[in-house]
């Protein structure tokens, strides 16, 4: 799966890293959901780190249609409330 983490790049992540991946976001979701700054904030940076970490990070000159897109780690809980509207809860 390509990720596209915004002002970040993009990012293979395969294998067993998508399921542990699915698990963040999930947590990522459900603090959105709850309405929880403290936890959202928590959760996306932990998201971002992930796939930096865990993820083959494409060139810059490579164009690749990414199959999802993580806003910037900056991002207020309100933004992404907007952001997730059509989010996949399931990335496997």
């Amino acid at each position: 799966m390509i990720i596209r983490v915004l002002t970040e790049g993009q990012y293979k992540v395969s294998g067993g890293a998508l399921s542990e991946l699915d698990t963040l976001d999930d947590t990522l979701l459900d603090a959105v959901e709850a309405d929880d700054e403290s936890k959202f904030t928590a959760a996306l940076h932990n998201v971002v780190s992930f796939v930096q970490t865990n993820g083959a990070k494409l060139p810059d000159e490579e164009l690749v249609e990414s199959d999802l897109i993580i806003p910037t780690p900056d991002t207020s809980l309100k933004e992404a409330r907007e952001l997730f509207t059509n989010y996949p809860r399931d990335l496997t």
